[in-house]
């Protein structure tokens, strides 16, 4: 599977989600294998649109893992439309085995994703410890990695809103 940084050999057959697992395949066992325990802190200046989607744009092109933590501390708003681009992005990378966690949205953020229905495709958390702390709960050690400098293979390449 892509993303899962270089050197590392991995032919899986999806997620199993109450493992936070993939599966490998040897015949027909299947033994489980780990995630990699990294995440990727990014930080959201503003709720705009157009900053939301350069975000989604960053995770895109850079991503090596497939968790993403967002820092929203500073968004007071938020447009829906920015809202769907987040959305888009964590059914995307959920797809990939991962998952985007929204750490310290203001109240009037938490009630448009309350009011819209879209905290089960992202969970909300009070900010970025507790996000990781969230993270933490499978027994892994998890820390931040940096976006890379060039192109991914995360995410295959042809979809506009991948």
């Amino acid at each position: 599977m892509a993303g899962y940084g270089p050197g590392t050999v991995c032919c899986c057959t999806g997620p199993a989600p109450w493992t936070g697992t993939s599966r490998l395949r040897f015949g027909k066992a299947a033994i489980p294998l780990p995630r990699p325990a990294a995440y990727h802190l990014l930080v959201l200046p503003d709720g705009s649109w157009e900053t939301v989607e350069c975000l989604a744009a960053m995770i895109r092109h850079h991503a090596t893992v497939p968790t993403v933590i967002v820092e929203m501390s500073a968004v007071e708003r938020m447009t829906i439309d920015a809202l769907a681009v987040l959305v888009r992005k964590a059914m995307r990378l959920r797809s990939v085995g991962g998952q985007l966690l929204l750490a310290g949205p203001s109240p009037a953020v938490r009630r448009l994703i309350t009011r819209t229905g879209t905290g089960s495709v992202m969970q909300v958390l009070p900010g970025r410890a507790a996000a990781v702390r969230f993270l933490a709960r499978d027994g892994r050690t998890w820390h931040d990695i940096p976006l890379t400098e060039g192109e991914t293979t995360l995410f295959a390449t042809g979809s506009v809103h991948a």
